[in-house]
């Protein structure tokens, strides 16, 4: 299999401002600290927790005078979480339950702490984020970079555990889990459905730079025609940070750009036994995904509109268009497998007139339609060598092989 670059997407792109913080009057103020998934609601993966903080000229003179600064302390966070101060980001934090301690600035008088947790749908972040390796080497639509899997995965709950608190003020800790907390669910694009056909326009978009600063939080939209020919398409966020893009107002996913670890892809595989997270590891040190898959039903012959939203900064200007396109295909069968599934609903083994070992093993190449088989470069009826494109004959092998495959 081959990867075909069409195009970059667009060398012109539009660009509008996220809003940091509370947005609607929808939200809500509660005293203390609220689970995640309780108040989403499935509407969506983000979620707002905004307090005011108070300093006075003696902290501010008490950590001059002592060289230390104030630091937020969270016992227990999952999954992602980004710190803001008077709409700065200051900070974030990605694990599965993991202590934060993040040192922070503030100015005399009142400060805004927004913190803005996400879920990202994993059931164990931290090993995820460290450990997995696998790139996913066909064009499939998943959302997720990283592994996804275990039942009950709600139960285990998102956002904060424990105790959040500031330390090192004059006059001691300052415990916010108790504090006033303003609540606001969701992004503002997202709930105005910005990505969409019809709501896209209403966003205010403004003409982007080609030497732009990559900035956090920020929604692009760019137009694109559709390639010719029925191949698969994709599109590479390989330039990308960590986001979700749409086409034509259907989301093909979330992003997030993790390079693999560089050890852990075994010489060998196997994968017989019992599923885990490091098995049959591939290709590792290089990103764990880059390529979204865009069915072509979704698309017109022109004018399609793909909107990302970018939480970490990226680059829109190196997004592309990507073709799948078969070249080589291969296979190796052995006269000890199995017959294909579908000859397991033969009448004459369900009726016991034949056993399966009766049934003979079967290959089947075909090409996509429009597509034809133009050679064979290797046939070997025997003990062939090797793996795809570097077989080679075993001590046994029928010198027929390739005229008979060939008829």
């Amino acid at each position: 299999m081959t990867k075909n670059e069409v195009s970059s997407i667009s060398e012109s792109w539009m660009s509008v401002e996220e809003p940091i913080g509370i947005w609607s009057e929808s939200n809500f103020t509660v005293q203390g600290l609220l689970e995640h998934l309780k108040v989403t609601k499935d509407e969506s993966d983000y979620l707002w927790h905004m307090t005011r903080i108070y300093v006075s000229d003696d902290d501010v003179a008490f950590w001059e005078e002592n060289k230390v600064s104030p630091t937020l302390v969270i016992d227990s966070m999952r999954d992602v979480l980004r710190i803001f101060i008077n709409g700065e980001l200051i900070g974030s934090v990605s694990g599965h339950w993991v202590k934060v301690l993040q040192p922070v600035q503030f100015q005399q008088g009142y400060s805004d702490l927004m913190l803005l947790s996400q879920t990202v749908g994993l059931q164990d972040a931290t090993k995820a984020y460290f450990k997995s390796g696998v790139q996913i080497d066909v064009v499939v639509n998943l959302q997720l970079l990283i592994w996804n899997y275990g039942a009950f995965l709600e139960k285990d709950g998102a956002g904060f555990r424990g105790q959040i608190k500031l330390t090192g003020f004059k006059n001691g800790d300052i415990d916010l889990s108790k504090a006033s907390w303003i609540y606001q669910v969701g992004l503002k694009g997202e709930f105005q459905k910005i990505f969409t056909i019809e709501e896209n326009e209403k966003a205010g978009w403004t003409n982007l730079k080609l030497d732009a600063t990559p900035s956090t939080f920020t929604w692009y939209k760019a137009y694109f025609d559709s390639p010719d020919g029925s191949e698969p398409i994709a599109i590479d966020l390989g330039s990308m940070g960590k986001g979700q893009a749409w086409v034509n107002g259907h989301h093909i996913g979330r992003y997030w750009n993790l390079t693999a670890p560089k050890d852990g892809c075994p010489d060998s595989c196997d994968y017989r036994g019992a599923y885990g997270s490091n098995k049959c590891m591939t290709n590792c040190g290089k990103p764990t995904q880059t390529w979204y898959h865009v069915p072509r039903s979704w698309l017109q012959a022109s004018n399609n509109i793909l909107v990302i939203f970018e939480e970490i900064g990226g680059n829109p200007f190196e997004i592309s268009v990507k073709l799948r396109v078969p070249r080589i295909l291969c296979a190796q069968m052995s006269e000890s497998y199995y017959p294909p599934l579908r000859e397991w609903l033969h009448l004459d083994l369900i009726d016991g007139k034949v056993s399966i070992s009766d049934m003979k093993p079967q290959i089947h190449l075909q090409c996509e339609d429009g597509q034809i088989i133009s050679s064979i470069e290797f046939a070997s009826y025997g003990t062939p060598h090797g793996s795809c494109q570097n077989f080679s004959n075993g001590n046994c092998h029928s010198p027929n092989s390739l005229s008979v495959v060939s008829e």
